[in-house]
């Protein structure tokens, strides 16, 4: 058992701090595609029915274990020399680059048929590089070192959201939108170098029908006694924190907090607080097991609904909305960096790409609840 200090050390070994980088380039094409394209179109006057539409464009999401085998089992043609899913990711990464390009030279009133299939290309390839950090971080990591790399993987990507998001919006008052675009190229150019740092396994797998469609259930099933009570767990386990949040913020304007008061506090401070929170709860993890820390964080996400409900009965009370979003965050960012790490641990090494996008899968039903 490690003690706090070298835990803290342990996430500057480059191994596992490649995958900063890495996660703040995942998480740049989800800002891009959500709230930043909402913004920009709304200040283009589009009509918000229009708008509603763009959510379609982060189908490849939901629906990259399809293809995730077929990253693990096939090599990519001309790059396959860097490693099979090392030359998988920098194909996705040249693809993103060049998807956000086209981005920022489209006329988003005039265009929007382009726009989407353009923003669904970004979302194909963002969506493929998930797929290629999720397996190098199970292939290449183990033990500690695979909670720490989970942690400060979501550490990095809650920092790529916040520069992609707030931080280009804020700047579109200053820069035109096309440019702002283009600004966030630079935050995955940094990953391209920390991708091709990653000594990946030399493991190579057949590509047959059986290898890609049968094995990785079968060997998730023998490994799991019980598989079925996992991956109902897996569904169930961030149901309360996906209705919490979908109920937070009609709650604060029902409680007259202004919308400078809630930008400030939920929409500036508490990202930075829920990253607080993943740091924290990467340096636990080493210290106990996954189910004991997910367990006890399990009963302190009852206190924040306690919190809310004060909230709730004190009315506009601006330091206790402070406390509870601070609360709320902590809490939220630990349970984030402490579930990435247990999934990673359930996989296989050797079907790592396919059972972590069905899982992620499993788990991204209940933020549809």
């Amino acid at each position: 058992m490690k003690n706090l200090t070298q835990a803290f050390y342990g996430y500057f070994k480059r191994d596992v701090f490649v995958f900063f980088f890495l996660g703040i380039s995942c998480a740049i094409p989800l800002a891009l595609l959500g709230n930043t394209l909402s913004t920009w179109a709304t200040d283009e006057g589009i009509d918000l029915k229009k708008i509603g539409l763009f959510a379609l464009m982060m189908t490849p999401y939901s629906f990259k274990f399809l293809w995730s085998p077929f990253i693990e089992r096939f090599d990519c043609p001309f790059l396959h020399k860097l490693g099979r899913k090392k030359a998988w990711g920098l194909l996705a990464q040249i693809g993103l680059v060049v998807s956000i390009i086209c981005v920022s030279f489209i006329n988003i009133k005039t265009q929007m048929t382009t726009l989407f299939y353009t923003c669904f290309a970004m979302a194909f390839f963002g969506a493929t590089q998930d797929i290629v950090v999720d397996s190098l971080r199970i292939d290449t990591l183990d033990g500690d070192k695979l909670k720490q790399g989970s942690a400060i993987y979501q550490f990095g990507a809650r920092i790529g959201l916040f520069i992609a998001g707030p931080v280009l919006i804020i700047l579109s008052k200053y820069f035109s939108w096309e440019k702002c675009y283009q600004l966030g190229l630079l935050l995955i150019l940094p990953s391209v170098f920390a991708l091709q740092m990653i000594k990946e396994s030399k493991r190579r797998l057949a590509p047959s029908l059986k290898t890609m469609l049968f094995d990785p259930f079968t060997d998730f099933i023998d490994r799991h006694k019980h598989w079925l009570a996992l991956l109902i767990f897996v569904v169930l386990y961030k149901v309360c924190n996906t209705v919490l949040g979908k109920m937070a913020y009609p709650l604060y304007y029902n409680l007259k907090f202004t919308k400078e008061e809630v930008s400030i506090v939920s929409g500036t401070i508490g990202p930075w607080i829920t990253m607080f929170g993943v740091f924290l709860g990467g340096l636990l993890m080493v210290r106990t097991s996954y189910y004991r820390l997910m367990l006890g964080l399990g009963f302190v996400e009852i206190l924040t609904s306690v919190a809310f409900a004060g909230l709730a009965l004190a009315g506009h009370n601006l330091p206790l909305f402070f406390l509870a979003i601070v609360f709320d965050n902590i809490v939220g960012g630990m349970g984030s960096a402490v579930f990435v790490a247990f999934l990673s641990s359930l996989c296989s090494k050797a079907y790592s790409a396919t059972q972590y996008a069905l899982l992620t899968s499993f788990m991204a039903i209940s933020f549809s609840i």
